[in-house]
């Protein structure tokens, strides 16, 4: 399905990839998962042809991607950017694109499935007044409305609370589930390791680990790591309470930084902690303004697996 081999890219003096190899593989979910500025974002613009290698061979379904529009139409891309006409409402932007390869019916029916599929329904409404998670699913929408065979998501989750990040999670499994190969990347550990069937590690524009995702975590829970919880006060105190008495977690700790109040939590075993805390969050409807592993502590582990 997808392949890369040996492949190098540098913009100027700035190494983006050093001969990066990697490959997903058809009918599966890969996730593809390194700290920002590894070079997930690079690899993706290579697949999807919109960037060429320096060196090294870049085959998506055996084929070069570079100026193929055949091939692209096999394939659904939603960008990390959120490139969006804000002045549209929802159904329109998707028809609009749909309307590049369908006919005017196809695309107007193409899109009222597709947006059935995210389970956005916004009669009526703005694309500027649509909430973060709304404009994710609206993009997901605009990448399947054709039927693609392929589905590559870039940092799909970014800025998603914890219930947008599960209908996220939901959505990708579901198109999985119907024979969409899915490419999904991000820079947040265990976001990926429910839904996907394969995982890539990447760390300074090189592979280091590939295979199923059992094995990938076994690597990665060797580190211990720490989540950053943003919320109101009290928010912060329940949800304090509920996590102290989990076995997984270490430590709990609250810091204060400028007008910020923030809940730190240190986990051991990070691939139970997260569907622990996604629950904890859902059953007792905490507002949870910003959840996130420590950068720092991501790049220590990717410098451990090094």
């Amino acid at each position: 399905m997808i392949e890369l081999h040996d492949v190098s890219k540098s913009f100027k003096d700035v190494v983006a990839l050093s001969r990066l190899s990697m490959s997903a593989t058809d009918g599966h979910v890969t996730g593809f998962l390194g700290p920002n500025g590894a070079g997930k974002s690079t690899t993706l613009k290579l697949i999807m042809g919109e960037i060429r290698p320096d060196t090294g061979m870049v085959r998506v379904f055996d084929e070069n991607p570079i100026n193929n529009a055949e091939l692209k139409r096999q394939i659904g891309y939603v960008s990390e950017h959120e490139d969006l006409y804000q002045w549209m409402k929802g159904k329109q932007f998707v028809t609009s694109l749909a309307r590049l390869i369908l006919s005017r019916e196809q695309a107007e029916t193409a899109a009222k499935e597709a947006l059935k599929k995210v389970n956005l329904g916004v009669k009526g409404k703005r694309i500027k007044s649509y909430s973060k998670g709304m404009k994710q699913r609206l993009k997901v929408a605009a990448a399947i409305v054709h039927h693609p065979d392929l589905l590559i998501l870039d940092e799909p989750f970014g800025g998603l609370d914890p219930l947008g990040r599960r209908e996220m999670k939901r959505l990708v499994s579901e198109l999985n589930a119907e024979g969409v190969t899915v490419l999904i990347s991000s820079h947040i550990l265990y976001e990926l390791d429910q839904m996907s069937t394969r995982m890539v590690l990447i760390h300074r524009g090189q592979s280091l680990a590939e295979g199923p995702p059992a094995e990938i975590l076994n690597l990665i829970d060797q580190f211990p790591h720490q989540i950053l919880f943003q919320a109101p006060d009290n928010e912060l105190q329940t949800l304090s309470k509920l996590l102290i008495e989990e076995d997984i977690v270490k430590s709990i700790t609250f810091t204060t930084d400028k007008a910020t109040k923030d809940l730190v939590v240190i986990t051991e075993t990070p691939s139970k902690f997260y569907p622990i805390v996604t629950e904890v969050i859902a059953e007792n409807d905490l507002l949870i303004r910003h959840l996130e592993s420590r950068t720092d502590n991501i790049e220590a582990i990717f410098e451990f697996l090094t």
